[in-house]
């Protein structure tokens, strides 16, 4: 079937291997088409009598529509679940199948059923036992608790507080069921693709870095989609360790989030993450701190969700006009302490940074899950 690209959002961290006032009016809004919190049957059409609060087409995973309005001009946006203004919203299930992967150089093999640096336990079982997945995490934000459940539907509900503690209380977005496919190798050819090839780990000797270019990695995931039959309304997650992927233009990817179109109002989401050792190649990384980029973005910006410019912050050298919420934050991580496990998620920017909203319609007025931001960035020049 013919597909197109939607978007590749990265989480690009840039490396080498050898305002202006407006005037505003901010609203969250459905976008009149739904009107209830509950997701589609897989066998449902979007109609006009479709249970609401989910505007995607029968074959995606739950997505809902808003828009906001800045400088007179209305930026719509599309996110995953079900909207969080209807009164009385519930839990919103989104399935995702765990991919993980084993890249082979040559007889040299970059996996995920190894032990990362330092630890006694393979990476894949780290992740499957991390507040990615669990839903035994107590998340405060300041003094506020917005939920015992998974990192993404903490931010979420985060996200839109002022909504959700009151309206919807009982509102989430929940990755379930997780299921974990077989690991799927890799093998790099000979000769290589541009940029691939195997990477000394200053920090962790025994554990080579695997580089790999970025149009070669996405060729093989978009084969795997298909060979596996990952059904659209389901999230693929590859996992990988310690793998960076190296994009034509430069830079080093260590995870990224994606979509393309399958016809008909139907997309196939997926997503690339790394768990990564402790300060991988000098950046504040460590653990499943990509995947949490990833996974955050992949929930508010599915398949591209356009906003007013803002840039010259966290990651982004330039402007960028896209509901990234990672991005203006990469590198800043706190800890979660689990039995046995200290894990690294990232700080995540709120949807009223981006939409310039004040006051934040996000827990205690903030503009990130860590406080990071005093007020929305100016636009971008």
């Amino acid at each position: 079937m013919k597909s197109t690209i939607v978007a590749v959002c990265v989480c690009l961290l840039l490396c080498c291997f050898t305002g202006a006032a407006f005037t505003q009016e901010i609203k969250l809004q459905s976008d009149g088409q739904t009107m209830s919190g509950q997701p589609l049957k897989n066998n449902e059409s979007k109609t006009h009598n479709a249970p609401a609060g989910v505007v995607a087409p029968a074959g995606n995973i739950p997505m809902w529509a808003g828009f906001f309005i800045f400088a007179n001009t209305q930026f719509n946006f599309t996110m995953v679940g079900s909207d969080p203004t209807i009164a009385g919203a519930g839990t919103t299930n989104v399935p995702v199948w765990i991919i993980p992967l084993a890249f082979n150089y040559n007889g040299t093999v970059v996996s995920t059923m190894r032990p990362a640096c330092n630890d006694n336990v393979n990476v894949l079982t780290r992740v499957q036992n991390s507040p990615l997945f669990t839903q035994n995490v107590t998340w405060v934000e300041g003094n506020t608790v917005v939920g015992v459940t998974q990192f993404t539907d903490a931010f979420q509900r985060a996200n839109f507080w002022s909504i959700v503690s009151g309206r919807s209380p009982n509102y989430h977005v929940l990755l379930n069921p997780v299921t974990t496919l077989a690991q799927q190798t890799i093998n790099i050819p000979a000769p290589p693709p541009p940029n691939t090839q195997l990477v000394n780990n200053n920090a962790c000797p025994q554990q080579p870095i695997g580089s790999i270019d970025f149009n070669f990695l996405d060729g093989q995931l978009r084969g795997l989609i298909t060979r596996l039959g990952v059904p659209s309304n389901v999230l693929p997650l590859f996992l990988a360790y310690d793998m960076v992927a190296v994009p034509a233009g430069g830079g080093a990817a260590l995870g990224y989030h994606t979509a393309f179109a399958l016809g008909g109002g139907v997309f196939q989401t997926y997503s690339f993450g790394s768990y990564v050792d402790p300060g991988l190649l000098g950046f504040n990384v460590a653990d499943i701190s990509i995947l949490s980029h990833e996974l955050g973005e992949w929930m508010d910006d599915p398949i591209n969700n356009q906003v007013p410019s803002w840039g010259h912050i966290g990651q982004v050298t330039g402007c960028q006009s896209n509901l990234e919420v990672g991005d203006p934050l990469t590198g800043s991580n706190s800890i979660v302490t689990t039995p046995g496990f200290n894990y690294h998620v990232q700080d995540l920017a709120f949807f009223s940074w981006f939409a310039r909203q004040s006051p934040s319609i996000a827990v205690n007025g903030w503009y990130s899950t860590l406080n990071a931001f005093a007020s929305p960035p100016p636009i971008c020049r």
